[in-house]
């Protein structure tokens, strides 16, 4: 018997269930997300495992597995919804003949991210992290031991409530006007541009004392580079207890004078630094009594001559005492990387658009964070494997060309089914080649000044909440228009 129609041509009935089965068995065979495929091997053993006891402990349409791969990839398509994401879902359920339909709300997503444990998320940004880390490889640098650069930054949350108690906006604002603040800083690897940790509190919270709660996070051997913003006896002191060198930008309130101390070279002199009477802020008592009474450190100044022919002096203070271990060259070339770190948080800040998130609630704008770090990290390891296998210089690759290369080829191997080995791995093998292709040029010397080119809207600022503020009045309805004069006749 057959069964003629002109849009499916000729099917036989008897052979209808046989394809049907080959097709079920094809589908179940595919990614339920176009990130599994890539994601598999990054991520640690029971990364999406079900909670025996607590949240996620049953089985649902939405698991922790396809939870994670859909936020992740909200993140990495910034200008992606929710809605995008349940429908992408839903889609995927569809193709399956006995599979689970999902319902077009996005409420059981929100709720599913609702659910997911933020020590789960920690684990996979520090387990990517510590990847990076290991891969670099030895003897690439022509520093012995690993650098860890330091720098903060801020970002904006939703105007709500919750997010308005927990991150208060800026006191120059007035209330109502502004957006919740969060100041984060970042400790990222030198050599690989991964994002090791963080630490994160309100606008009001100093750099300092985040750096503080990041100290146990150091290794014995660790050098610390950072600007001049931290450059302080407390962590000077604090980070050679546990022996952790720093290399900080002289601080401008610090003397600059080479004539007092031992000398080692020109402009390179060690000296004492007492410690001072009173605690700094954000210092107890006896916090500040456990530091030592003095430190020997080293101030060192450098010429640095430019591409218009002018010279820029650099002042460096450090725990590094050793003058041939640490020549002035090496500790000037080791600083002259800590911009990289700058160029890492414009990855994440505008490229992954972290600068203004979109969960209402503190709970779910931290799990959101720390999603925005797991993509960061992921991309730096595609592009870490890229480097190493084509042979290229991971500093010139091109993050935005990672992330968009990424995209595509991620979806193209999701259509190849899991038992295809050797098509998915020849699909990776090309988009690993793809990315190391897209490189930046290495421009030495350029000044990217934090200036808009382009003029925003001639808008007014709000200067009331916004149901109070009225529209101002237009200019052609301020003055009454002169009522016509009959002329007499």
């Amino acid at each position: 018997m057959f069964t003629t129609t002109e849009l499916f041509g000729k099917i036989h009935s008897s052979r209808r269930p046989q394809h049907l089965a080959q097709a079920r068995g094809r589908l179940r065979q595919r990614p339920l997300h176009q990130l599994e495929t890539l994601c598999e091997g990054k991520f640690p053993p029971g990364w999406a495992a079900l909670h025996p006891t607590q949240a996620n402990s049953r089985q649902r349409i939405y698991t922790p597995r396809i939870t994670t791969l859909s936020f992740l990839a909200q993140v990495l398509s910034p200008a992606s919804s929710c809605r995008e994401a349940v429908r992408h879902v839903a889609a995927y359920y569809l193709l399956q003949p006995d599979g689970p339909r999902a319902s077009a709300d996005t409420s059981p997503y929100c709720q599913s991210r609702r659910r997911l444990e933020l020590q789960r998320l920690l684990h996979i940004r520090q387990h990517l992290g510590e990847g990076l880390q290991a891969n670099v490889p030895s003897g690439a640098y022509p520093w012995p031991h690993p650098v860890k650069v330091v720098d903060g930054t801020c970002f904006n949350l939703p105007d709500t409530p919750a997010n308005q108690a927990a991150y208060p906006q800026s006191q120059d604002q007035q209330p109502g006007c502004g957006f919740p603040l969060v100041r984060m800083l970042g400790v990222f690897c030198l050599q690989s541009g991964a994002l090791l940790e963080r630490a994160y509190a309100d606008y009001g919270t100093s750099e300092g004392a985040l750096l503080r709660q990041l100290w146990p996070t150091f290794q014995a051997g660790d050098i610390v580079l950072a600007d001049r913003l931290f450059d302080s006896y407390g962590n000077l002191a604090g980070l050679l207890q546990g022996q952790v060198h720093a290399l900080f930008h002289l601080n401008a309130h610090r003397l600059q004078d080479f004539r007092r101390g031992q000398a080692l070279g020109q402009h390179d002199r060690l000296c004492q630094l007492t410690r001072p009477a009173r605690p700094a802020a954000g210092w107890t008592e006896q916090a500040w009594a456990a530091l030592p009474p003095t430190l020997t450190v080293r101030k060192l100044k450098l010429r640095l001559r430019q591409s218009n022919g002018r010279v820029r002096k650099i002042v460096l203070i450090t725990t590094l005492l050793d003058p041939l271990a640490w020549p002035k060259a090496l500790l000037l070339l080791v600083y002259l990387y800590r911009w990289k770190v700058e160029l890492c948080l414009d990855d994440i800040k505008t490229t992954l658009q972290m600068d203004l998130l979109s969960c209402k609630t503190p709970a779910l704008a931290h799990k959101e964070l720390e999603m925005h770090l797991i993509a960061y990290n992921l991309t730096r390891t595609l592009m870490q494997e890229a480097a190493l296998t084509c042979h290229v210089p991971l500093s010139q690759m091109s993050f935005k060309g990672t992330l968009d290369t990424m995209r595509q080829f991620s979806q193209t191997m999701a259509r190849v089914p899991k038992s295809h080995h050797h098509i998915r791995r020849q699909i990776y093998v090309e988009m690993l080649a793809a990315i190391a292709k897209d490189q930046v040029p290495d421009r030495p010397g350029r000044r990217e000044p934090r200036c808009l080119k382009r003029r925003p809207k001639a808008y007014p600022f709000l200067t009331k909440p916004r149901h109070l503020m009225k529209d101002a009045p237009k200019s052609s309805r301020r003055q009454p228009k002169p009522s016509p004069q009959c002329s007499p006749s």
